[in-house]
């Protein structure tokens, strides 16, 4: 949202980086940040599901924006395993993201007329850059053989990153980081992971790797030495040490 704002307004982002929007809980002073903002911004289908009620309370007198909720319906992944009937962690299409910030700029512009042209300006700037962004991580891909397209993550985070990329997505975990883990799921992807001799599994930034490391062990059990491929952002930004501190990087 910075990025097509101007400059002399404050943007703030309530979770920080490596928090679980899934889990997260809001304290006192910063529902009364989101009561005296002129707008709130969030991702919507049921993914801040803590602060769901407070956000539509506020959206009676106050403008409120769900990115989820503005991209066509037909765009987003159905599922059953989730509160909601969508999931949620759509900005992993980036060019369903940048269609969100498309929509987002003109409720902008309308609300903040006096900056229209500013902020119809800077949306379609900052869309290109993320349009440039899908090219580039497309020909990265390209490069790895169809039969090792694979993404072993902590949870399901990463089905329209797999549907948009061509790579086959398997989470340990439902869509929602608050969803059980059986034995038997565990001992299935391990399973999986054995039959396609699949040599690294990633851990995420908001996510325990506990589960993970089970999936490691079970692998080492059955003769294969599953390596720690690097760390996934897949609900939320990093640090400004991670180098993943924004959406393009």
């Amino acid at each position: 949202i910075s990025n097509i704002l101007p400059s002399n307004f404050e943007v703030k982002s309530l979770m920080g980086p490596g928090v679980d929007p899934h889990t997260y809980k809001s304290k006192t002073s910063e529902i009364k940040n989101m009561m005296n903002a002129d707008v709130i911004i969030y991702n919507g289908i049921d993914f801040e599901s803590n602060l769901i009620d407070a956000i539509e309370e506020i959206g009676k007198y106050s403008l409120v924006v769900s990115l989820g909720d503005i991209v066509p319906k037909d765009r987003l992944r159905k599922t059953n395993d989730f509160g909601g009937t969508y999931d949620p962690h759509f900005w992993h299409d980036v060019n369903l993201f940048a269609k969100s910030i498309q929509l987002a700029g003109r409720k902008m512009s309308l609300e903040f007329s006096s900056y229209k042209n500013y902020i119809d300006s800077s949306s379609s700037s900052y869309v290109k850059k993320l349009i440039e962004t899908e090219k580039y991580v497309k020909n990265q891909i390209s490069k790895i053989p169809d039969s090792s397209r694979v993404l072993i993550t902590a949870h399901d985070a990463f089905g329209y990153y797999g549907r948009l990329f061509g790579i086959e997505v398997k989470g340990l975990q439902g869509i929602s980081t608050s969803s059980d883990i059986s034995i038997r799921t565990i001992t299935e992807l391990t399973d999986f992971i054995v039959s396609r001799n699949i040599p690294s599994i990633f851990i995420e930034n908001s996510v325990s790797q506990k589960n993970i490391n089970s999936v490691i062990e079970g692998c080492k059990s059955k003769g294969l030495d599953l390596k720690i491929g690097g760390t996934l952002y897949s609900d939320g930004l990093g640090d400004s040490n991670s180098g993943a501190d924004s959406y393009i990087k």
